[in-house]
């Protein structure tokens, strides 16, 4: 459903108009609602992350490490940090681990001087401290880290939705649901006797036992389908 279609959905549910219901209040709530149903994906995605395509890039992102230096701050805006990764000298990447609950995780002060390959990160916010500091004998410095995040939903834009063109970056069957959950606070206020039907929809498109929720939860990684052959002994 483009992004022009789950609009005008939105309003028919509803019977409002581009005046009574505008451009500026509905963008306000698809942006909210996909974020929500984005926030429930990502919790519930158990064997690979989910990322919006509306972004046009990876999510991956890459530092220049500087000698003897542990603490950097990642610019890009994410909500978890799934992977990290530093280069050593032959260019190879190899996997830094965060340090855990159970260990010493004051990196700063204990660890700043010391130069080395970096095999463990603690993390406060954006900014990540390195144990050990990267030494220029041990590790490429220039777009020596890479890391890999998950971030939250694409914002759609008042020239997206001008367009009409973009798809929300959910799977498809579950963009009636967007359309619904915009059209839920516009109900509450003008079309009271729809609201119970819109929660009812809203909640068992979500949660119900084909819903977005189970959708995601099941969803299985590219796999090889291999081909057996099988021993025929009653041919005739």
């Amino acid at each position: 459903m483009k992004i022009s279609e789950l609009s005008q959905e939105s309003r028919d549910l509803v019977d409002a108009t581009s005046i009574s219901y505008p451009d500026t209040t509905l963008l306000r709530r698809i942006n909210s609602s996909i974020e929500l149903l984005v926030s429930k994906i990502i919790q519930n995605c158990k064997n690979y992350p989910y990322d919006d395509e509306n972004f046009g890039n990876i999510a991956q992102g890459t530092i220049t490490l500087e000698e003897g230096v542990s603490k950097y701050t990642i610019t890009d805006r994410f909500l978890d940090i799934l992977e990290m990764k530093v280069k050593n000298t032959d260019g190879y990447f190899s996997i830094v681990k965060p340090v855990t609950q159970n260990e010493d995780s004051n990196i700063v002060e204990t660890e700043e001087a010391q130069t080395g390959f970096p095999t463990k990160y603690r993390i406060l916010g954006r900014t990540f401290f390195l144990r050990q500091a990267p030494g220029a004998s041990y590790v490429t410095l220039t777009a020596g880290l890479k890391f890999s995040y998950t971030r939250t939903s694409y914002q759609i834009t008042a020239a997206d939705l001008a367009s009409g063109t973009l798809i929300p970056g959910i799977a498809t069957p579950w963009h009636i649901t967007i359309a619904k959950m915009v059209a839920l606070p516009y109900a509450k206020q003008y079309k009271k006797d729809r609201v119970r039907q819109l929660e009812r929809d809203i909640r068992d498109e979500i949660y119900g036992k084909e819903g977005l929720i189970v959708f995601y939860a099941n969803r299985q990684k590219d796999t090889n389908n291999k081909i057996v052959t099988k021993l025929i002994t009653n041919f005739r």
